[in-house]
């Protein structure tokens, strides 16, 4: 009897972990996207306030530097 009890209990704490931790995946993703859109948005009304074209060309050039940064070094 003890024996069937700590099989359904770990399958029960299996069963919720497994939903909590799909539901804290869907969280997280759901809160990444809306953050990427938020600040998508910001740095399109940031864009948009620049008048220079060589300020837009600069602050570009900076972005692919640090997104150049990220790859591997190939020996």
């Amino acid at each position: 009897m003890p024996a069937v009890f700590i099989l359904l209990r770990s399958l029960v704490i299996r069963l919720l972990s497994s939903r909590l931790a799909g539901s804290l995946a869907q969280f997280l993703r759901r809160s990444l996207s809306t953050g990427a859109a938020h600040l998508g948005t910001a740095l399109r009304h940031v864009w948009d306030r620049i008048r220079s074209q060589e300020s837009k060309e600069a602050i570009l050039g900076c972005v692919l530097c640090i997104l150049n940064m990220h790859k591997k070094v190939e020996n």
